[in-house]
């Protein structure tokens, strides 16, 4: 440029916002027309929202300018709206809206030749699949972005592929062969200087390690995850690396240490306005304090479960 092991303990796709081959700064000196200008900017804000967690502001944003690009016939930029809906859908969870939206995004870049769109709409695609519980199929569309990426030597795009490939190897049972690609990955991201697709490789690399009971290794992973987007100031990752070492000090039977960071990404998802990570928070927040033998704190964050679980969306 960023699955029952769903919501904050997920296996972590690196999300790509499509957005290089519609820079301004690549038109010249000669302005822009005015609804590609328009179309631009409206990516831009939702570009923003997005890295800020805030997915609702992003999906108005990027609806906004697909039709802009709509207005004007511009295929590319249709494709470009197309790929960062789907990727919004896919934070949400909405696998099948997503699927739509990349698919979509797909047909237009195959009609207009445009490989990068490609092999960026296979990549997002297999990882939906993913989700979807198809690693299977999956492996067949990431290995398609993979071999693009190989053969324009685009050293980025090769990673998000291997990362992803490791989801996808990993969610089949072949953990060799999953930690063969995250490796890969982070070479390539440590060569590519790509911190945000660092941070995703290597939290997938801590929950291999903790499934296999590697808790050294896992917890090296979730640190360096979290000092990296520290570093960036990325609120959503900061929050998804501390709920992993929440659970990975739970599982090495350290409820009081896991009690604090989860305390943490508590108040991180507060402020982003996550209301369903700040529910699976207050189920952990509560879950803890029980076992601290702390029954009236649980009750407490039971309480603004329920106040919140109340409330509108």
């Amino acid at each position: 440029m960023n699955l029952s092991f769903r919501c904050l303990y997920t296996p972590l796709i690196i999300f790509t916002i499509f957005w290089g081959a519609m820079n301004p700064g690549c038109a010249g000196p000669q302005p822009l027309p005015r609804q590609k200008a328009k179309a631009i900017e409206l990516e831009r804000k939702g570009r923003e929202y997005f890295e800020q967690g805030n997915n609702g502001r992003a999906l108005r944003y990027f609806s906004q300018a697909l039709q802009v690009y709509e207005s004007i016939d511009h295929r590319e930029g249709v494709a470009l709206s197309l790929h960062n809906l789907g990727m919004i859908y896919h934070t949400m969870d909405e696998y099948s809206a997503a699927l739509n939206f990349f698919q979509r995004a797909l047909a237009i870049n195959l009609e207009i030749d445009n490989e990068d769109g490609q092999s960026l709409n296979l990549n997002h695609i297999g990882a939906v699949l993913i989700s979807l519980h198809r690693p299977q199929e999956a492996l067949e569309f990431i290995n398609r972005s993979w071999a693009m990426a190989q053969r324009k030597g685009d050293l980025r795009g090769q990673a998000e592929c291997l990362n992803n490939l490791g989801l996808a190897y990993h969610a089949l049972g072949e953990d060799e062969k999953a930690l063969n690609c995250y490796l890969q990955a982070q070479k390539l991201h440590e060569k590519t200087g790509n911190l945000l697709g660092m941070a995703a490789t290597l939290n997938n690399l801590g929950k291999l390690y903790q499934a296999h009971q590697d808790w050294n290794r896992a917890l090296k992973s979730f640190q360096s995850a979290l000092e990296i987007d520290q570093q960036l100031e990325n609120s959503l990752g900061i929050s998804t690396d501390l709920t992993h070492l929440g659970r990975l000090h739970e599982k090495m039977g350290e409820p009081e240490k896991a009690l604090n960071y989860h305390l943490r990404a508590w108040r991180i998802n507060e402020y982003l306005g996550r209301k369903d990570r700040v529910l699976k928070d207050l189920s952990l927040i509560a879950h803890l304090y029980d076992t601290l033998g702390q029954p009236a704190e649980a009750a407490k964050f039971r309480e603004k479960a329920k106040k919140l679980t109340s409330t509108p969306p």
